[in-house]
C-alpha cells in the first residue's frame, strides 16, 4: 500500500492588524513583529497550501509588516509580485527570488503582493549533497545572490511545473510523489543559488551527470546545442539523458531547454534588452523566428511582439 501524506489548504483574510500578525507568526519565527496600516484601510490576506516537505503561501497585504525573522526547518525563498519589500537589508525587485539565510534577519513588505516557497532543509541538504557528491548536512548559500538569465529562467520554469500540482490537489497524496516535487523544488533553487556545505567557503562544480548536463545548457543557453551535445557534455548516452531528466524534471531535455529559453526570451522583451524580438530570440539561441512566435503565444497567451510593446 502507497504511503500517503495531507497536503492542506488554509486560506485566511481580516481587516485586523491584530489578527494579521498572529496570521504571520503561525508559519514563521518572528521577533518584534509590527503589522501596521498605511494612508488606506487595512487589509489581509494569505493562502497557503502544501505539506511538511513543500508549500506554497500567497500574501497580499494593504499596510505593512516589519520585524525579523528566522527560517527554521525550512528554506524559504519569496518572491515580490506588487509593492515594496526588503529582507536583510537587500530591496526586493519585482519577480526576483530572494532566499532567506539561516539566522534572525530584518523584513520589511509595504503595500504587497508575494508569494513565498518553503522547502524542507533537510531534504534540500540531501539533494545538494547527491547533486555534488559530499556527505548531507548544513549549506552555505552565496549571500545575497541575486539570481538572473539562464539560472533564474530555470527557477521560473520549476516554479511553472510545481506550482500548479501544489495547488490543484488537496487531501492525502502519495508521499513518494509529494518527495519527488520537493526535490525537483530543491533542484531549482540550487540551480538558481550558488551554495556549499559549511565550512568550504566556495561553490563546487556539480558532480552528477545529470547536473552537468543542466549546467552545460545553461552556460550554452545561446548556441546551437543538441541532446547528443548534452549527452557528451554530461558523460551520458542520449537514452540514459532522456531518461534522467524524465525521472527528475518530467520531461524531456530539449522541453527543459525550450522552456529556459522561452522564460529567459521573456524577460528581455520586457526589461527593454532590446528593440528587436529577432534579436532577443538569437540571444536564447533561438532563430526560427516563426516557431519562436508560436511557442511563445502558445506558453504565454501574448506574442513577443506584444511582450515588447508592453515593457517598453
Amino acid at each position: 500500500m502507497d504511503v500517503l501524506v495531507e497536503r492542506t489548504k488554509s486560506v485566511a483574510e481580516t481587516s485586523s492588524t491584530v489578527v494579521a500578525s498572529k496570521l504571520v507568526a503561525e508559519n514563521d519565527v518572528t521577533f518584534g513583529l509590527q503589522v501596521t496600516a498605511g494612508n488606506e484601510p487595512f487589509s489581509f490576506e494569505r493562502t497557503v497550501t502544501g505539506t511538511s516537505l513543500l508549500s506554497l503561501e500567497s500574501t497580499a497585504c494593504r499596510g505593512s509588516v516589519r520585524g525579523e525573522l528566522a527560517s527554521d526547518g525550512n528554506i524559504i525563498v519569496a518572491w515580490l509580485k506588487a509593492g515594496r519589500a526588503s529582507v536583510d537589508g537587500d530591496q526586493l525587485r519585482v519577480g526576483t527570488p530572494k532566499l532567506y539565510r539561516s539566522g534572525r534577519q530584518d523584513i520589511s513588505w509595504q503595500n504587497f503582493q508575494k508569494d513565498v516557497l518553503r522547502i524542507d532543509r533537510a531534504l534540500v541538504e540531501h539533494v545538494a549533497a547527491e547533486r555534488g557528491g559530499w556527505t548531507p548536512g548544513p549549506l552555505e548559500f552565496k549571500p545575497h545572490h541575486v539570481p538572473e538569465g539562464a539560472p533564474l529562467a530555470a527557477w521560473w520554469l520549476m516554479v511553472r511545473a510545481v506550482a500548479p500540482e501544489i495547488l490543484s490537489t488537496t487531501g492525502q497524496i502519495p508521499a513518494a510523489r509529494e518527495r519527488e516535487l520537493a526535490s525537483l523544488a530543491a533542484v531549482g533553487l540550487l540551480t538558481a543559488i550558488p551554495h556549499w556545505p559549511v565550512g568550504q567557503r566556495q561553490e563546487t562544480p556539480a558532480r552528477t551527470r545529470l547536473a552537468k548536463a543542466e549546467a552545460f545548457m545553461l552556460e550554452h543557453i545561446a548556441d546551437q546545442i543538441s541532446v547528443e551535445d548534452v549527452a557528451v557534455a554530461a558523460g551520458l548516452r542520449s537514452r540514459g539523458l532522456q531518461g534522467a531528466f524524465q525521472r527528475v524534471h518530467g520531461m524531456t531535455p530539449l522541453a527543459y531547454l525550450r522552456g529556459i529559453r522561452l522564460l529567459l526570451a521573456r524577460e528581455r522583451l520586457r526589461s527593454g534588452y532590446s528593440d528587436s524580438v529577432a534579436a532577443v530570440a538569437r540571444s536564447v539561441g533561438i532563430g526560427h523566428l516563426g516557431r519562436f512566435a508560436a511557442a511563445y503565444q502558445a506558453e504565454f497567451g501574448e506574442l513577443p511582439s506584444e511582450t515588447l510593446r508592453s515593457g517598453s
